[in-house]
């Protein structure tokens, strides 16, 4: 599932009394922003980091770099699934993002800190330091899963290099595309580039060794099960509907159902597992949706209303279009929903300092 971590959820650690302060100061500002904040201070050892790792979506460290450096080597993977880590000296003059400046918001979050506290935010990354767009940023910000890492680095690697990248979406794309992308009419014409970028709803076949394809994360799939269905189970059958449409996994933005299954174990299990909501709807909203494509007299006996999965993921959309009818297989059904998208580069892409907020 890639980077699908629990959001809004940041661990600090500090190791002096000094330390201790700043990290209550910053507390504060990332509390106010959302976010839940577990402190740590003076932890011994680095067994303690094992624990939150996967946990968490952020770690700042208030104190010295090399610390932080050494606690989190063990646990290092790569960009895609390691948290944001930053660095903030206990007297807050700097702040350094460590791992996962782009996709984990490392980046954002230090100029964020650096706004709020005064302290100066110590960015490296190619494509920021040289004012470039970055795939990976735009592909975060957006809310797009990023299908391929190895094209997203030659991406960078060429728009470093002064290369224009194709440009093409299925969606309204609102706003100014950034300099390096040419933006083109048709998906036939990035065969003119070297390499490109489409914003597709789907994947469709194969993309082209040229084609990065980005997909918008924008999908609530509406789910029932007879009692007791592992997790496992629903996992493999929902993978499997998605798989066979061409969609990805991680285009799930939330999981949907009859309000009678909230405490459904294995529903509960695979949302907390691709860490996303799981929304639940009373028989009189469900049956506020009026139009779905079959109705189950059984089913509407049983629990009030003869379709629950299409109603569930048309009301977790707010009202989107089904792109998959109720589909049920040993005990299990199924509906996928998505949301109405487009591509905002002005709202999306933070390349350069504009609006931001914690």
């Amino acid at each position: 599932m890639g980077r699908q971590r629990m959001e809004n959820r940041t661990l600090l650690v500090s190791y002096t009394d000094q330390g201790k302060k700043k990290m209550e100061e910053i507390r504060g500002l990332l509390e106010d922003s959302g976010r839940t904040v577990f402190g740590l201070e003076r932890p011994r050892g680095g067994d303690f980091l094992g624990e939150y790792w996967r946990q968490v979506q952020e770690i700042i460290f208030v104190g010295a770099a090399g610390i932080a450096v050494r606690l989190c080597a063990p646990f290092i993977r790569d960009k895609f699934t390691d948290p944001a880590v930053l660095v903030l000296d206990e007297k807050g003059k700097f702040v350094i993002p460590l791992l996962s400046g782009h996709v984990g918001g490392a980046n954002d979050l230090a100029l964020l800190l650096a706004e709020a506290t005064g302290a100066e935010a110590v960015i490296t990354t190619a494509t920021d330091v040289n004012g470039r767009f970055a795939v990976d940023v735009f592909a975060k910000k957006c809310g797009l899963v990023l299908t391929d890492r190895a094209k997203a680095k030659d991406i960078s690697a060429r728009i470093l290099k002064g290369e224009k990248v194709g440009f093409y979406s299925e969606f309204p794309v609102l706003g100014r595309v950034p300099e390096e992308l040419v933006q083109v009419e048709s998906r036939q014409q990035l065969r003119l580039f070297p390499m490109s970028i489409a914003v597709e709803e789907r994947k469709k076949g194969e993309a082209g060794e040229h084609v990065l394809c980005l997909l918008p994360r924008n999908l609530t799939a509406g789910v029932g099960c007879k009692r007791g269905v592992p997790c496992r189970q629903l996992e493999d059958f929902v993978t499997e509907k998605l798989t066979e449409l061409g969609f990805h996994p991680g285009q799930v933005k939330r999981l949907a159902s009859i309000d009678r299954k909230a405490e459904e174990e294995g529903l509960k299990t695979l949302a907390e597992t691709w860490k996303i909501p799981f929304e639940t709807w009373t028989v009189d909203q469900l049956a506020a949706v009026g139009t779905v494509t079959s109705e189950s007299a059984f089913v509407k006996e049983t629990v009030g209303v003869g379709n629950v999965c299409e109603r569930a993921a048309i009301l977790g959309s707010g009202g989107g279009r089904l792109v998959l009818e109720k589909t049920a297989e040993q005990g299990m059904t199924l509906a996928l929903a998505a949301e109405d998208w487009r591509v905002d580069f002005d709202k999306t892409v933070c390349d350069r300092p504009g609006a931001r907020q914690l």
